[in-house]
């Protein structure tokens, strides 16, 4: 008896909708590599999506002030570190104690403008530096702005201190 040759590719399905073997396995393999290239694509974005923001920043140190022009600016260091200390407390901060254990530091610096042709006195600006723990300068602020120094004291510095510190951190915050 002869039997007829069957070409198992083309083998017809017993019932509509029946998917012959070559097909199922096909059927099957296709999601699951798309699956698996989405994986990894998902994978390639993790890597090019930058790095990580740094964290939040909680506590900073307060540094003595630098670059007095004069003696009398000089003995006003304690009143800028103090007021600095607690406006930074009244705005969510913690006022480190080392730097060391510090998120972020805050330096005040004087710079004097000589004394201009007929006036008896050179003019200082006090100004505040907020710099993260990597370096980036995240903020600066003009405490004092061409301003006599005999005009200066210590409460004049430590109301400006409150004014303009205070409006410039608003609390705890990411760093850009």
């Amino acid at each position: 008896m002869l039997t007829p040759k069957v070409n198992r590719s083309h083998h017809v399905p017993a019932c509509p909708g029946a998917r012959t073997g070559n097909k199922q396995v096909m059927h099957r393999l296709r999601p699951a590599i798309l699956c698996f290239l989405g994986v990894v694509l998902l994978g390639f974005v993790g890597c090019s999506a930058g790095s990580p923001q740094p964290g939040l920043i909680r506590s900073i140190y307060v540094e003595g002030s630098v670059g007095a022009p004069t003696s009398d600016l000089a003995q006003y260091a304690d009143v800028i570190h103090d007021t600095s200390v607690r406006v930074l407390i009244e705005r969510g901060y913690v006022a480190a104690t080392e730097p060391a254990s510090a998120d972020a530091f805050l330096r005040a610096s004087w710079l004097a403008r000589p004394a201009i042709a007929g006036t008896p006195q050179s003019r200082v600006t006090l100004q505040m530096t907020l710099v993260s723990r990597g370096g980036a300068v995240l903020s600066v602020l003009d405490i004092v702005t061409d301003t006599p120094a005999g005009f200066l004291s210590r409460e004049r510095i430590s109301d400006h201190i409150r004014e303009k510190l205070g409006t410039i951190i608003p609390g705890p915050r990411s760093v850009p």
